[in-house]
């Protein structure tokens, strides 16, 4: 294979970039075989559309900083996630410890009172009971902490009707 160096004229605003000639390389079978002189590499090298190496370090730079903001966002981001999920988790069991009492105790006595959950290990509770202006109506202040620096993070209010049987005993003796 033969190559040939032939120059052209550059159309003013056609990839030359300010070069006044461009160089091209040819194929022919009828050429002599010759380099490109010296000073023609390094003008078409010169008139190529590439990057320095200047620019491409800046585009890194640039890149490397919005990854590191985006890595910084990815993992504000999963402790949300897990956040959510112990309030939900710390939910259901609020939601479970207003049903055990509806059930179980029914109607329960005034005062406060703590304890842990035995299926969520890390869970406490915390519930307060107290009288109100109707006699058969209470209200419950229950909270379900899993983190010591927000104590307050899921609380409920809760009302609860005496449903046991009232004891007809004694309105007959009367």
């Amino acid at each position: 294979m033969w190559l040939r160096a032939t120059s052209t004229s550059a159309r003013a605003g056609e990839g030359g970039a300010g070069c006044a000639r461009a160089f091209s390389v040819e194929r022919s079978a009828l050429s002599v075989p010759s380099a490109l002189p010296p000073r023609a590499v390094r003008q078409a090298a010169r008139c190529a559309g590439g990057f320095t190496l200047v620019e491409v370090l800046v585009a890194l730079t640039i890149v490397a900083f919005a990854f590191v903001g985006l890595l910084g966002l990815h993992n504000r981001n999963l402790a949300m996630v897990a956040r959510d999920q112990d309030l939900t988790r710390a939910m259901l069991l609020a939601r479970q410890m207003i049903t055990e009492m509806e059930l179980i105790e029914q109607f329960p006595d005034t005062g406060v009172s703590r304890g842990e959950f035995a299926n969520a290990p890390g869970f406490f509770w915390e519930r307060d009971v107290q009288d109100t202006e109707l006699p058969t109506v209470r209200r419950v202040d229950l909270r379900v902490i899993w983190d010591e620096r927000m104590p307050n993070a899921c609380e409920l209010v809760y009302y609860i009707r005496d449903r046991r049987e009232p004891d007809t005993g004694n309105v007959a003796q009367q």
